[in-house]
C-alpha cells in the first residue's frame, strides 16, 4: 500500500450529514488534519462525494433500523400494558 502525499483532497461528513470537500495537509497517528485546522480520523475521510453520501445514507438505514427496533419494543410493551388493564392474565 503506497503512503498517501499530502496535501491531497478527501470529503468528510457534517454533523449535518451534508458532505464537505476539504484538504488533508498532514498525519499523525490516525488521524489527518485539514487545512482548515480540524484533525479527522482516517476513517471519517472519503475519497469522493458519492462515497461519503453512500455512507451516510448507510448511517441513516442503520440508525433507522434501531429505531424501528426501539419502536417495536415498546409496541409490545404497549400490548402487555392494554392486556394487564383488561384483566387478562399474561400467558
Amino acid at each position: 500500500m503506497s503512503e498517501k502525499t499530502y496535501p491531497y483532497t478527501a470529503w468528510v461528513l457534517m454533523t449535518s450529514f451534508k458532505p464537505k470537500e476539504v484538504t488533508i495537509i498532514q498525519k499523525r497517528g490516525s488521524y489527518e488534519e485539514a487545512s482548515n485546522g480540524k484533525w479527522y480520523s482516517k476513517l471519517d475521510l472519503y475519497k469522493s462525494k458519492g462515497e461519503a453520501i453512500a455512507a451516510a445514507r448507510k448511517m441513516i438505514k442503520e440508525a433507522q433500523a434501531g429505531i424501528d427496533k426501539r419502536q417495536e419494543n415498546l409496541n409490545k410493551k404497549i400490548a402487555a400494558l392494554d392486556k394487564a388493564e383488561r384483566g387478562e392474565s399474561h400467558a
